[in-house]
């Protein structure tokens, strides 16, 4: 059974909505441009930035590390995980 994530457009929403949960967090792309994607529980967050400097970019990454959200390097399907 696969779950689904409820992506929501505005930062505002998830920021609101995190609370005191658990909160997960990838950065994809080496050099410009990069992808910020952000889950807590079932509601995510994905968008692309020109530049690490966009201020939303920045104020993405600085509330993911204040509240400790754990990054992610990437993922694999859990079958695939241990051999």
């Amino acid at each position: 059974m696969r779950l689904l994530v409820d992506l929501v457009e505005d930062w505002e929403i998830l920021e609101d909505y995190a609370g005191d949960k658990r909160g997960f967090y990838q950065i994809l792309g080496v050099d410009e441009p990069v992808e910020v994607r952000v889950a807590v529980g079932r509601v995510g967050f994905i968008r692309e930035f020109k530049t690490r400097a966009d201020p939303l970019c920045s104020r993405i990454l600085a509330f993911c590390k204040l509240r400790e959200y754990i990054r992610v390097s990437r993922s694999i399907r859990d079958e695939l995980f241990f051999k």
